[in-house]
């Protein structure tokens, strides 16, 4: 087979077999068969193009190696390595986000029957606790936006878009696709869900492990490992005591109370730089028009994105962070009296407004103060802080960014209208955070500013607080997996500090699944 790059069509055209042939510039009985394995978008001039990387099967193939744009390939696929260890009890894994989901699948399909400990609700209940958070402010702190199948995934807008390049990443895409994911997901150039497709998806996926023989146990709050001369026996919980010699820990970003009973074991943690900010929101319509010009409307065209960097003088990065088109911003807290914010949309992204998180990096001297728990602290008290700006009701601090940039509260919108469902209140957003951060937060909108004309100086929103975008601590492991303090304790995902965002805490979860079936 061969790999045909840089095939352009317009916005009227589809990638047909008879595009492809022209492109290689054979008969179309030439071709057997073609798979898409890229789709973007080139909107950088007119007339704006959609740009596919497709896999061919092709007549004499070879003929066309030489042609500019096409190489040889295969079908990208992932292989289940061979299993080489034999279980002596069967393992547990804590935590049932996208590293979690993943760890107990490759572990359930290589015959091992994980068990999985989820503190928070399984989906369906999940979602009703969420509502009643949405619609009535009560917070249940053990199964909300942070915590629960799925983990804070499932309420988000259920981005696949990586850097990481990784043969693991088809797994994950193929498991989304067979538990009901569109099959474009394959090929777009940034693929998402959508958290209404992606409640349905992770439920799928604990049918088929249960099929295979793993075993969910969800409202199961792991409290500590039960170990025996520095090895581990067994898991203690809130539901009991349960017996086994290996223990995947694959929490989320926000599991500051187990993280501390770890450490206290003898875990071995490191503090880790992380980042806060704000949510922006501005007219979807707005970011289409800036993207897609005179075309914006067009039926083809994807509801437009962002992605926007900077580096402050003061050397702080800034950043443009899950960023979702057509979207909401949520309230995302899981401790009561505190707020955190989040951004969600559906799989049609067909709402008013698009928001991002715009995020500036702390590093570790900005909170360190000798404790590995430090950053969780940091992280609380400007979310303490946020609730009572708010109003202490769950309401949610709101500044016009062209009113922090000028340091004054605003006092009414003007052409976007906030999306957070617990109601805003103006204030002084800058009150949020040190002199570090808001230099290189308004340092930022300034330079956004002139990226998108209108970003900063227009209606647009900021909303506060933004937190728990990656974890502050890094359980630390060693090249087989395991905890360096603590053999048979696997450390992965994004809440031990080894990923950020959906598709790379799922393929930490198949990797150190891997680890542990081969050693």
């Amino acid at each position: 087979m061969i790999i045909v790059n840089q095939i352009k069509c317009t916005l009227d055209q589809t990638c047909t077999k008879e595009v492809v042939a022209k492109k290689l510039g054979c008969s179309v009985g030439d071709i057997h068969s073609f798979q898409i394995l890229k789709e973007s978008i080139d909107a950088r001039k007119e007339p704006i193009q959609f740009v596919y990387s497709v896999l061919v099967d092709v007549k004499n193939e070879k003929r066309f190696l030489t042609n500019k744009d096409v190489t040889s390939g295969e079908k990208p696929t992932y292989i289940l390595p061979e299993v080489t260890f034999e279980a002596t009890s069967r393992p547990i894994v804590v935590g049932f986000g996208p590293s979690g989901l993943f760890t107990s699948l490759l572990l359930a399909e290589a015959g091992y029957n994980p068990i999985v400990l989820e503190r928070g609700s399984d989906v369906d209940q999940r979602i009703l606790d969420v509502d009643q958070f949405w619609e009535q402010g009560i917070l249940n702190p053990e199964s909300n936006v942070q915590f629960g199948e799925g983990g804070a995934g499932t309420f988000s807008d259920g981005k696949l878009t990586t850097r990481i390049k990784d043969d693991r990443v088809i797994k994950v895409i193929d498991e989304f696709i067979e538990a009901g994911a569109d099959e474009s997901i394959r090929y777009e150039a940034h693929p998402h869900i959508g958290t209404d497709k992606l409640r349905d998806i992770v439920k799928n996926i604990r049918k088929k492990i249960i099929r295979l023989g793993g075993e969910v146990k969800f409202n199961t709050r792991f409290e500590n490992l039960i170990l025996n001369e520095g090895k581990i026996t067994g898991v203690q919980t809130n539901q009991g005591s349960l017996d086994t010699d290996t223990v995947f820990l694959c929490l989320g970003h926000s599991a500051k109370d187990t993280i501390e009973k770890l450490v206290e074991q003898n875990v071995c943690a490191e503090p880790k730089s992380f980042a806060i900010g704000v949510r922006v929101e501005h007219n979807q319509q707005f970011i289409d028009k800036n993207q897609y010009g005179e075309f914006y409307n067009h039926p083809r065209l994807r509801t437009a994105e962002y992605h926007l960097t900077h580096t402050a003088s003061n050397e702080r990065g800034v950043y443009s962070f899950c960023m979702c088109p057509g979207g909401f911003v949520i309230p995302s807290s899981s401790i009561e009296k505190t707020l955190v914010i989040n951004g969600m949309s559906e799989h049609a992204r067909n709402q008013e407004n698009a928001n991002s998180a715009i995020l500036v990096q702390v590093p570790i001297k900005d909170f360190y103060k000798g404790s590995v728990l430090d950053g969780f602290n940091y992280q609380e008290a400007i979310e303490k802080k946020a609730y009572e700006l708010g109003g202490g009701n769950y309401n949610a601090p709101i500044q016009l960014i062209k009113d922090y940039l000028a340091d004054q509260v605003s006092t009414d919108f003007l052409d976007v209208k906030p999306s957070y469902c617990l109601g805003t209140t103006f204030a002084d957003l800058s009150t949020l955070f040190s002199t570090e951060i808001n230099t290189a937060l308004k340092e930022a909108f300034i330079a956004f500013n002139r990226r998108i004309p209108g970003f900063s100086d227009g209606g647009g929103l900021m909303t506060g607080v933004e937190t728990r975008s990656s974890s502050p601590v890094r359980l630390t492991r060693n090249d087989k997996g395991h905890s360096t303090t603590i053999e048979n304790l696997y450390p992965c995902g994004e809440g031990a500090g080894y990923a950020g965002g959906i598709m790379s805490s799922a393929v930490d979860g198949i990797r150190i699944a891997e680890k542990y079936m081969t050693k």
